[in-house]
């Protein structure tokens, strides 16, 4: 009775184990909700409050390839969302990431790591 217990209480934990590990693998955002383009209309640099004015224009195309424009310069490579992650690779570049805070119809907002300073940034799509 015991070794039956034991059995029946391993299966349940591995269960339980299981469930977690696929709950944590699936995607809160979809790739399709990021396609478009996307204007700044606010970027804060977290510990100070600052804001930043600075130019940055996104865009992402199905094909999974963006671009973005700083004004002065522009940035061009491919994209993936994985779990709450946007991550990007500049052509021939190391791959980047940012936390996506949220994504809508409408709004995107991530938190991004810049030069050690942690920022937010609230984009609306343009088009």
């Amino acid at each position: 009775m015991n070794m039956h217990r034991i059995e029946f209480s391993v299966a349940k934990f591995a269960l339980l184990i299981l469930i977690l590990f696929v709950s944590c693998k699936s995607n809160n955002y979809q790739e399709t909700d990021l396609h478009g383009s996307w204007k700044v209309v606010n970027w804060e640099i977290i510990s100070s409050g600052q804001e930043r004015n600075n130019q940055m224009d996104l865009s992402f195309e199905e094909n999974g390839s963006y671009t973005v424009d700083y004004g002065s310069e522009k940035e061009v490579g491919e994209y993936w969302i994985a779990n709450d992650f946007l991550h990007t690779t500049e052509t021939d570049q190391a791959e980047k990431k940012v936390k996506i805070l949220g994504l809508s119809q409408d709004t995107l907002s991530f938190q991004m790591n810049r030069g050690g300073e942690l920022e937010n940034v609230i984009l609306v799509r343009s088009k």
